[in-house]
Parts: structure tokens; sequence; C-alpha cells
């Protein structure tokens, strides 16, 4: 079995766009638009694990604690790190605790932990 994608009940499409595009480097696969709302899929490419955004108008939201998406970096942790200081979020420190290898963590817009490492 392979997991085909998550799904994430958001806020902002727009303001969800800019983090996973602008700062995690996803690619829209997929996008459509009804009345009541957005739906956009984000991947590297079809064949991988993608990330589905939803946003309907008056909808569910996610809510989440004890959840963290992990993506592994194809640049220096510095330079993901400095972009997301630019785009405006508050990233940790990076760092390197054994056994984890290099890494820091930011919240996306819905406050989801995601963090990159090395």
């Amino acid at each position: 079995m392979k997991l085909n994608f998550i799904t994430i009940m958001v806020r902002s499409i727009e303001k969800s766009l800019i983090f996973y595009q602008k700062l995690v480097g996803l690619q829209t696969v997929n996008h459509m638009e009804m009345e009541k709302r957005k739906i956009v899929f984000l991947g590297n490419g079809k064949e991988g694990t993608m990330i589905e955004l939803i946003e309907f108008k008056d909808g569910e939201k996610v809510q989440v604690h004890g959840m963290v998406m992990s993506y592994l970096a194809g640049e220096p942790l510095e330079r993901i790190r400095e972009r997301a200081i630019r785009l405006g979020y508050s990233p940790s420190d990076i760092a390197k605790e054994e056994p984890k290898p290099k890494h820091f963590t930011v919240k996306d817009p819905d406050g989801i932990v995601v963090e990159f490492t090395e």
C-alpha cells in the first residue's frame, strides 16, 4: 500500500500556498475551485505523496497537537531558515540533537509543526 495524499483543512489557501510553495518548495499538481471551496494538491510531481489543501468557506479547519511533518532539505538548512524569516515566519534555531540529524522547525499558517532536516 502507498500513502497517496494527506488532506489539511486550511483557514487560508493563499497563506498555505505561500508556505508550502515558497518555503517547502512543493509544486501545484492540481487546482480546483468550486462555489464554496478551493482545493489544491501539492507535491514533488505526481508520483510521490502529496498534500491536499482544502479551504471550505464555513467548513471545518485543521486542529493539530503532537504532529510534525518532516521534509528532507535539498539545500542548506541555513538558507531555508533565512527564507522562512524573510517570509515572516518564526523558525526555531538550527539544532543537532543526537540521534536526530541537524534540523529546525517552523509552524505553517495553521499551526502544523514543519521540520526541515539535512
